[in-house]
Order: C-alpha cells, then structure tokens, then sequence
C-alpha cells in the first residue's frame, strides 16, 4: 500500500493490492485470532508464578507512550486492522461509479476481506467454547465411569441447577427434594451434584440421543409439598452403566422448565456401530418378562445405533404402559374385594 501511494496519489490500485495480500496472506491473522487465548492464558501464568512480571506491565501501562492503555489492547491490534481495511474499502465504494472497473475491484476486495473477518470470528467462538469445556473438566470428578470431556466437536448447550425429587422416603412417609446441576453437551448430558462452592461430581453420563422427557404426572399423588407445575420427569434410557435411571425434577420457574424440556428433547444420533453375531439370542417377552432362547435366524440383528436408541425408547413406552394397565387391574381387583 506504500509503494503504491507513493506511485500513484489518487491510489486506483488500492483495492487490487488489499485483494492480493487477502487472498494469500491474511490466513495468518486468523491463526492470531485462534492463539490469542493461549496468549491470554500464558500472561496469565507467568503473573501467577512471577508477580514482578505484572508490576513490570503496570509500569510499561503508565508511560505517556502507551497512553494508559493495557498490554491486551496492543495485541488485540491486528485484527482491528482487518476491520479498518474493511471499512476503507466499504467508503471506497461510496465513491466509485456503478459499474466501473474500481467498483468490481472494491467488491472483490470486500468480499476477500469479510470471509476473514467471518473466519476470525468463528474461531473466537470456537475458542470460547473450548475455553468453557476445558474450564467445565477441570472442575468436575467422576464418581461414575469416568469420559475424556474436552474434544474439539463437543460444546455446551446449557447447564444449570434443578431440585430432584428423592426416591427414597422419610419416616413421615415424604420424598424430600434435593439438588442436582446438569451439564447438557451437544452430544452428552452429565448429571452431578455439587462439591463445594465451584466442584462438581458427576453421579451419571449418558449420550444425549438416549435421553427422554416428559411431564412426569404419574406421581402427582406422592407429592405434598412440591409444586407440579414447574416439575418434569427426566429418564436417561441407557447410561453409563447400561441401565435406565430415572429422575423427577423440579426447575425454579415454568419457563425454566419448558427450556429444559425444549433442549433435553433435542435429540442427535450418531453412526452405525458393528456388533459379533452369535448363533444363539436370549431375549425377553415384554408382555409378560418371560426370558429364553431362540435361533439368530428368527430375529433381524439391529446393528444402526439410532434404531437400537429408537426401540430403547418404544421398549420404555411399552414397559410404562404395561405398569399403568396392571396398576389399574390392581386397584380394580382391591375394590371388587372390598364389595364382596
């Protein structure tokens, strides 16, 4: 851009040398943006084990030279320069003729220096998420089958604190309830409770496809004291135990609840998993809980995991309303006897 104001003083090329430098150069602003928390996180280190590196800085800050400002706004600098270009070019185009050569110049220029900005953009969101995994393992400690949580295609969808309604009772006769703190990834929900002000211990894991919701009415009557409207019933259909554990939970307010309900039931499937066939299967009637075995030839082995989260959802539907229709059967049968 130097050279070219000192050739040219009406700059006709300036958008053509911005162009250029964009398409082949400008990649590494966006490296700069990605390592700026490693930048942050270094100083960060270094005053912790040096102070006398953080009086240096407050020292270097005060100078007249540095206009009182902090080291972060002078490495902040290059990618603010990035945006004043885009700024440039966008009041050249104010000034340019409608279809002149120097307008396609500027829109091509502009066009190479928004996929920049975008790019850096999308890795300062990435890196915050990141940022928030690793800071989220660190705090926590499985009392369960422990998972590596960090990965570069996970990120935090919400978390928060809900009260569970406890399965056992009291001497009264009452379910008390308790707190628990959920971590919901866009692949995974952690159930912990807290440990301390800022630990946390996960009780339970699971993958966030084999997750079910609902309202959670059947127990209505063995609560007193609870307030049913902001309570939902939370079941985890395989954790990581491979069982199916089940909890009713209670958010602060209805709008609280329906989000949870709105992002527990937003469900991601994964891929196909393989499995060794075996020429004899055990199985279980539902109807009546029968176990036995038969030929693998009588059954379709489902080897897609989206269709094995499928039937474990329908299998738990199927068990709920068999438990309903022989809860009914039993009350029917307690009252015939009660009139003869």
């Amino acid at each position: 851009m130097r050279e070219e104001l000192e050739s040219n003083l009406l700059c006709d090329m300036l958008c053509d040398v911005i162009h250029r430098h964009t398409s082949s150069h400008f990649g590494a602003y966006v490296d700069y943006i990605r390592n700026m928390p490693y930048q942050e996180q270094t100083m960060h280190n270094l005053g912790r084990k040096n102070p006398q590196i953080m009086e240096i800085l407050r020292e270097l800050q005060d100078d007249q030279r540095c206009y009182r400002l902090p080291l972060k706004s002078f490495l902040v600098l290059p990618f603010q320069r990035i945006t004043r270009l885009k700024i440039l070019i966008e009041n050249i185009l104010k000034s340019t003729e409608q279809g002149s050569e120097r307008q396609m110049s500027a829109e091509k220029a502009l066009r190479a220096l928004i996929k920049v900005v975008e790019a850096c953009n999308r890795e300062v969101g990435r890196m915050k998420m990141m940022e928030e995994i690793v800071h989220i393992a660190n705090k926590t400690e499985f009392e369960c089958k422990a998972l590596p949580l960090v990965s570069s295609s996970r990120w935090l969808v919400r978390q928060g604190q809900l009260a569970q309604l406890s399965e056992k009772e009291n001497i009264f006769g009452h379910r008390k309830l308790c707190h628990i703190y959920l971590f919901l990834f866009n692949d995974l929900l952690l159930v912990t409770t807290r440990k301390g002000m800022d630990r946390f211990v996960v009780r339970d894991h699971v993958h966030r496809s084999l997750i079910e919701v609902s309202e959670g009415l059947e127990e209505k009557e063995d609560l007193e004291c609870a307030s049913w409207e902001r309570m939902f019933c939370l079941a985890l259909l395989k954790n990581q135990r491979g069982t199916t554990s089940q909890f009713l939970l209670q958010a602060s307010t209805h709008a609280e609840k329906i989000t949870w309900m709105e992002v527990l039931s937003h469900r991601v499937d994964g891929m196909e998993g393989i499995y060794e066939e075996w020429g004899f299967l055990e199985g279980r009637r539902l109807v009546d809980g029968e176990r036995g075995w038969f030929p693998d030839y009588c059954a379709v082995q489902v080897t897609n995991e989206y269709v094995q989260r499928k039937h474990l959802r329908q299998r738990r539907h199927v068990l709920q309303t068999a438990n309903r229709i022989l809860n009914r059967r039993h009350t029917v049968a307690q009252a015939t006897a009660c009139f003869r």
